[in-house]
């Protein structure tokens, strides 16, 4: 159960930057970066914080679970670099997580993710980056991430100053699992902090 436990958590962190939501600033330099280059994105980002709330509801077979899962990261050590068009993440992070199932709380205890890395290219639309690749590629349990992977979407926002990066994302998705036709439902909103180094 533990592992069952871990690998939702998993999921959840993962999915924390992988969503579309509505642009929270229309001052953010405009454009994508096939000529116009958002400046102030360029260089390494630290990340100072992380949470995630994933509600999942599944029904299948007159059957349904509900699954609450919420994330808070307790140690950064990552990092997030942008050039003009590729990005690259390098570090280890530690989350505490709080998961209840069908209205039972499952005991939480620290994860700690450590030598994460991932590469990829991006593009900017106002304050919409669009990703192609993960922030977050490493293997667990055995398990590789890889169909995580692929063109995705978040809202981000840099501060006035500069040196704050915000992701944010809120959405509901709902399918039909191809093979059993179990239907599942997930609602992800979350976000992270990142400042520049």
């Amino acid at each position: 159960m533990k592992k069952l436990l871990s690998l939702f958590c998993l999921f959840a962190l993962l999915t924390a930057f992988t969503c579309e939501d509505e642009p929270l600033d229309d001052g953010i330099d405009t454009g994508s970066n096939n000529g116009d280059t958002n400046v102030a994105l360029i260089g390494s980002w630290d990340l100072t914080d992380f949470d995630v709330t994933l509600i999942t509801s599944t029904d299948f077979d007159g059957q349904s679970i509900s699954s609450d899962i919420d994330i808070q990261s307790t140690e950064e050590n990552y990092v997030l670099t942008f050039t003009e068009s590729n990005f690259t993440t390098n570090g280890s992070y530690t989350y505490d997580s709080n998961v209840v199932v069908n209205g039972v709380t499952m005991s939480s205890e620290p994860y700690t993710l450590e030598n994460v890395s991932g590469s990829g290219t991006y593009s900017t639309s106002g304050n919409v980056m669009t990703i192609d690749g993960s922030f977050f590629e490493f293997e667990f349990e055995g398990m590789d991430e890889t169909s995580l992977q692929g063109e995705q979407t978040t809202t981000f926002l840099i501060s006035a100053d500069g040196q704050t990066l915000t992701f944010s994302q809120n959405e509901t998705v709902t399918q039909t699992e191809p093979t059993t036709g179990a239907v599942i439902t997930s609602t992800t909103s979350g976000g992270s902090v990142w400042t520049k180094q």
